[in-house]
């Protein structure tokens, strides 16, 4: 009996073994082919001064979007990026390692690397956010990354610069009518299970919030969604279920502002939702 314990256990060990060299070897496969990605597409920057990343909006299409925005300042365009963008996008997530935990209550923030070494502190403020939002206070607690801070992944760069582009603020301001001039902020977030976005406004961060939601096998009953609210903020007046590849643009009144959040991720879900956010001005 002994033996055969021993047995288990030595043919457990191994496989243990064999599977963390398996993740080790995606990885770095995964690494190589993001680099090799990223040469392609500084190749095809220097070649063609440009780079077709979006799904072509025409004059037809932008004006149906146009009646569209009209309506509710708010709407979801399907398939916003070309699918082999998209899913590169969605790689860069998936691999990317220097999160940041973004915290807040009310106006006091915090944030502080997502590291093994910062696990217990980061935890007792996690706690602290959960209390606060119970008192109603306004809270968030979600991870970020992509801020311009560190060196970018031409990737980044890349899609900086077209979100950036006169041709896309142009494209904006014939959907929106915001006389838009500026990309002024945008980020990677994560969100997993206990992530959430209370009851905000958005008030002073530009005239127009954007998500482009870079998610997978989502389901409504995983949290997560992107809620509007009245004026009052008692009722959901919209929601918008978190869909990859997919641009949701949102007016923000410069003087109100827009009540909207979003909805805590429930306990045990195994993926994540990863967006990227930020505004135009």
């Amino acid at each position: 009996m002994i033996k055969n314990i021993n047995v288990i256990q030595h043919r457990n060990i191994l496989l243990n073994k064999i599977n963390q060299q398996n993740k080790q070897i995606n990885y770095q496969f995964n690494q190589l082919h993001q680099q090799q990605f990223n040469q392609e597409l500084k190749q095809e920057n220097i070649n063609n001064q440009h780079i077709d990343v979006l799904n072509e909006l025409n004059e037809e299409r932008i004006n149906e979007l146009n009646i569209e925005f009209g309506l509710k300042k708010r709407l979801k365009i399907n398939n916003f990026l070309k699918n082999i963008f998209a899913e590169e996008l969605y790689k860069y997530a998936l691999l990317e390692k220097n999160w940041i935990l973004a915290t807040g209550i009310d106006k006091n923030k915090y944030e502080k690397a997502a590291t093994q070494q910062n696990d217990k502190v980061n935890s007792l403020q996690i706690k602290n956010i959960q209390t606060a939002f119970g008192n109603d206070q306004f809270t968030y607690n979600f991870y970020r990354t992509m801020n311009a801070n560190n060196k970018m992944s031409y990737l980044e760069y890349t899609f900086r610069n077209i979100l950036s582009s006169n041709d896309f603020i142009c494209k904006l301001n014939k959907i929106t009518g915001l006389e838009l001039t500026k990309l002024t902020t945008i980020f990677l977030s994560k969100y997993k299970s206990g992530s959430f976005l209370s009851p905000h406004s958005d008030k002073g961060n530009g005239k127009l919030a954007f998500v482009i939601n870079l998610t997978k096998n989502w389901k409504p009953q995983y949290g997560g969604v992107l809620h509007f609210m009245n004026d009052e903020r008692t009722e959901i007046i919209d929601s918008f279920i978190p869909s990859f590849n997919t641009l949701m643009i949102f007016e923000v009144p410069v003087e109100t502002g827009i009540p909207h959040f979003v909805s805590h991720i429930a306990p045990n879900v195994k993926y994540n939702r990863y967006a990227l956010t930020g505004w135009f001005d």
